[in-house]
């Protein structure tokens, strides 16, 4: 079942709760969480039975962080997350990192691509597996290469995604991001096929559809 759902921080409320119900008043679905980390919120939506599109994020440090501490923060907050989205029915949005790219100067990994590849792999794999325990999705979105420079791409999700090869993973479309990397953002999403599990939406300049330029 297709649902649509508005990230928490758009809404009104000091709680899920009163988020999701402003959510529903505005003719949503569901939420989609992005505190970080996410696990006060994550377990409250559980408590109280919110609908949850997926978990944004939601935990500290990137999977090819600098800092090999925030790399293994990562990897077991991601670990721990997916437990809780199994039980919600849901999936994490996860990036190999924000704010590192070679295409700005002074903000690269230290590390070559191949090794960016290589470690954010590493860490994927037994993320899929926990995800298939517990019944929860992991998504891969490409970021912009302003961000990021490993995976800009649906194809560079596809081919992380390809290189796991789990039923749980599955590659996210954020048409903000395509906006920018993308050549035909349609014939992008159409040819990641099955493999899209979740499409984030906005505007060319990040704001509501039909606020800028995208068709």
């Amino acid at each position: 079942m297709t649902r649509v759902g508005i990230q928490d921080r758009l809404v009104p409320g000091a709680t899920p709760r009163e988020k999701y119900d402003a959510a529903r008043r505005f003719g949503f679905d569901a939420l989609e969480l992005s505190e970080r980390p996410a696990f006060d919120e994550v377990r409250t939506a559980i408590r109280e039975k919110i609908p949850v599109t997926a978990i944004a994020g939601g935990y500290r440090g990137w999977l090819i962080d600098p800092d090999p501490d925030k790399v293994a923060a990562a990897r077991n907050d991601i670990a721990s997350l997916l437990d809780l989205a199994g039980e919600l029915g849901t999936g994490i949005v996860v990036v190999p990192i924000w704010g590192h790219t070679r295409h700005l100067p002074g903000i690269a990994t230290g590390r070559t691509r191949d090794e960016d590849e290589t470690l954010f792999l590493e860490g994927l794999r037994p993320l899929a597996e926990r995800a298939e325990r517990a019944g929860a999705r992991i998504f891969i979105e490409p970021l912009n290469r302003y961000q990021n420079d490993v995976c800009v791409t649906i194809a560079d999700a596809v081919r992380f995604r390809d290189a796991i090869d789990s039923a749980a993973v599955f590659v996210v479309g954020d048409t903000f991001h395509m906006n920018i990397e993308e050549a035909d953002v349609a014939a992008s999403l159409a040819e990641a096929g099955e493999k899209l599990g979740y499409v984030q939406m906005a505007d060319s300049q990040r704001f509501e559809p039909g606020a800028g330029h995208i068709d």
